[in-house]
C-alpha cells in the first residue's frame, strides 16, 4: 500500500504530461495560421521567434524555479498555455497569433526548467532517487505518445469540425491537467535565503559560457550539437509546407473556405472536392505520429549505440544524413510534377535524420555531464540547450526573408530552401567535424564513447 501511495504522484504527473502534449492543432498549424491571414514565410518566422523567446526566458525561468516551489512553476507553465488557447478562441489575426506563441514560448521555458527536477524532488521525498532514470523515461514516453496520438486525433477533428473545436478541446484538456497538478504534493520548499540572486546567477552563467567556449575540448561539440538541433527543427517545421508545396491541396483550401464565412456541408463537400485536402490532413497526422515514435525509439537505443560507436562517428553519420536529405530535396525539386507519395517518403526520411540527431544529442550531453566541472554541470547543460535554441531560431526565421513575396526579386519556394541551406550547412558542418576530430579524437580525449564499459 505504501508503495502505491509513493508512486501515485508520479503517475498523476505522467498523466498531466500526457494531457500537456494534446496539441491537436500541431499537424494543421500552418493552415490555422493561414486562416488568420499569415503566409508560409510567417509560419517559419513565428516558429523561429518561439524558440528565440524561449532562449531569452531560459535563465529567468531557472531562477524562478529556484526561488519558488516547482509545483507552482509547473502550474504557471500550463496556465500560460491555457491563456494562449483562450486568446485564439476569442480573437484572430497576426498580432493575436504572435502573442499566443509568445505565451507558448514562456510556458515551454518554465516547463523545461523544472519538469525533470520536479520528478527528482518527489523521488527524493520518498528516498527513491535511484529510480530517476526509469521515472524520467516514463515521463518522456508519456509526452511522445501523447504528441503522436494528438496528431492523429487532431487531423480527424480538424477534418470534421475545424480549428475552433480543436481549440475548445485543448482548453478543456489543459484545464484538467492543471487540476491534476494541483493535487500533486509540493515536494520542493526552497530556502529563499540560500538562493542566489538573479544578478549572481547571470554572472555565473556568463562564466560558464566563457569556460565552455574557451575550451577547445567542448567548444566545437557544443556548437555542432546546437547546429544539428537547428537542422532537425528546420526539417520538422518543413513537413507541412513541403506537403502543401507538393500540390496536394485543392484550388480552394479548407482554410480559405472557412475564412470566407461558409459552413461545410455534404453539398459543399462534394462541390469543392475536399478529398485531396482530407488525405493531406490524415497524412500529416500519420507523419507526426511516426516522427514521435521514431524519436522515442532512437532515445531508447541511444545507450546501446554508444557502446559500439564513438560520438565522433555518430556525429559524422548524422551530419551526412542531413546533407543527403538536402540533396534529395534538390532532386525532388527538379521532379515535375512532384507526386505527393514522393514527398511523403522524403518526409519519412527526414524523420530518420531527426532520430539520429536526437541520438547524437543524448550521447553528447551524457559525455558533457561526465567530463564537465561538477560545480557548473547544470549551467553547462543550459548553455548547450540555449546554443541549440539560438541556432534553431536563426534557421527558422531566415526562410521568411527568402520565400516568394510580393514586390520582391527573390523567387525561392519551400523546397528551394533545402538546397540553399545545403550550401550553407556543408562547409559549416565539415569545419566543426574537423575541429572535433582535431581536439577530441586525435588528442584521444576521454569518453568519445560514453558507454559504462568503456569508461
Amino acid at each position: 500500500m505504501a508503495r502505491l501511495v509513493s508512486s501515485l504522484p508520479l503517475f498523476l504527473y505522467n498523466i498531466a504530461a500526457f494531457l500537456r502534449s494534446q496539441i491537436f492543432l500541431l499537424p494543421v498549424l500552418l493552415f490555422f495560421y493561414q486562416e488568420n491571414g499569415l503566409s508560409v514565410g510567417d509560419f517559419y518566422l513565428i516558429q523561429g521567434l518561439i524558440v528565440f523567446f524561449a532562449f531569452l526566458f531560459e535563465i529567468p525561468a531557472g531562477y524562478l524555479g529556484d526561488r519558488l516551489p516547482r509545483k507552482y512553476i509547473l502550474i504557471t507553465a500550463y496556465a500560460l498555455f491555457l491563456c494562449r488557447i483562450a486568446l485564439w478562441i476569442f480573437w484572430s489575426g497576426y498580432e493575436v497569433i504572435l502573442l499566443g506563441e509568445f505565451l507558448y514560448a514562456c510556458s515551454k521555458a518554465c516547463f523545461d526548467s523544472v519538469s525533470s527536477s520536479f520528478i527528482f524532488d518527489i523521488l527524493k521525498k520518498n528516498n527513491e532517487e535511484t529510480k530517476m532514470v526509469k521515472a524520467y523515461s516514463n515521463f518522456n514516453a508519456a509526452m511522445y505518445i501523447g504528441t503522436g496520438i494528438a496528431a492523429l486525433l487532431g487531423a480527424g477533428l480538424y477534418e470534421k469540425f475545424g480549428s475552433h473545436v480543436l481549440l475548445i478541446a485543448e482548453f478543456v484538456i489543459y484545464s484538467s491537467a492543471i487540476l491534476l497538478l494541483s493535487l500533486l504534493p509540493n515536494a520542493h520548499h526552497p530556502l529563499v535565503q540560500n538562493v542566489q540572486s538573479f544578478s549572481l546567477r547571470l554572472k555565473k552563467f556568463w562564466v560558464t559560457v566563457r569556460y565552455i567556449f574557451k575550451s577547445l575540448k567542448y567548444r566545437y561539440l557544443v556548437l555542432f550539437s546546437g547546429f544539428m538541433v537547428g537542422i532537425s527543427h528546420f526539417f520538422f517545421w518543413s513537413f507541412q509546407p513541403l506537403m502543401k508545396n507538393s500540390g496536394i491541396d485543392p484550388k480552394l483550401s479548407l482554410a480559405d473556405f472557412i475564412a470566407q464565412g461558409n459552413v461545410l456541408t455534404n453539398d459543399t463537400f462534394s462541390s469543392l472536392d475536399f478529398h485531396d485536402w482530407f488525405d493531406y490532413i490524415k497524412i500529416m497526422g500519420i507523419v507526426i505520429f511516426i516522427n514521435n515514435i521514431l524519436r522515442s525509439s532512437f532515445s531508447y537505443f541511444a545507450s546501446t549505440v554508444a557502446r559500439h560507436f564513438s560520438l565522433f562517428a555518430l556525429a559524422s553519420f548524422s551530419f551526412i544524413l542531413d546533407i543527403i536529405g538536402c540533396l534529395i530535396a534538390f532532386v525532388i525539386m527538379t521532379t515535375i510534377p512532384l507526386l505527393p507519395q514522393h514527398c511523403f517518403l522524403f518526409i519519412l526520411f527526414l524523420c530518420v535524420c531527426i532520430g539520429f540527431q536526437l541520438m547524437f544529442t543524448i550521447t553528447h550531453i551524457s559525455r558533457l555531464h561526465r567530463l564537465i566541472n561538477p560545480r557548473i554541470r547544470s549551467l553547462s547543460s543550459s548553455v548547450n540547450m540555449m546554443t541549440g535554441r539560438l541556432l534553431t531560431a536563426l534557421m527558422l526565421m531566415l526562410p521568411k526573408f527568402l520565400l516568394k513575396q510580393e514586390s520582391s526579386w527573390l523567387t525561392f519556394s519551400v523546397i528551394d530552401i533545402f538546397w540553399f541551406y545545403a550550401v550553407i550547412f556543408a562547409p559549416i558542418g565539415l569545419f566543426l567535424l574537423f575541429k572535433i576530430y582535431k581536439y577530441n579524437v586525435r588528442r584521444a580525449n576521454l569518453l568519445m564513447n560514453v558507454a559504462e564499459n568503456k569508461c
